[in-house]
């Protein structure tokens, strides 16, 4: 358990990259099945990663296609984290 709430912690540190807070949630689904999926078929793995329903497809190939996640401020965030995390 203590893993999971260090990884939160880490990714809630990632949510200034996104305007929206829906867009930032998918995010951190995104991230938490990429975590945990059982294999490498792409969306559909994510989605059986993390036990969604079917209906969740449709869903979040948008989120890869969305503007609201700044790849900018994404990368700036997440160099900053691990300067962070490696002199700890």
């Amino acid at each position: 358990m203590a893993l999971w709430i260090t990884w939160q912690n880490i990714v809630l540190q990632l949510r200034p990259a996104s305007t929206r807070l829906r867009n930032f949630l998918w995010f951190a689904a995104v991230l938490a099945g990429i975590t945990v999926r059982p294999d490498l078929f792409g969306v559909s793995s994510i989605i059986r990663g993390l036990g969604l329903k079917g209906a969740c497809y449709n869903n979040l190939p948008d989120f890869f296609h969305s503007s609201a996640l700044s790849v900018e401020k994404l990368t700036h965030l997440w160099t900053r984290i691990t300067k962070t995390w490696g002199q700890t």
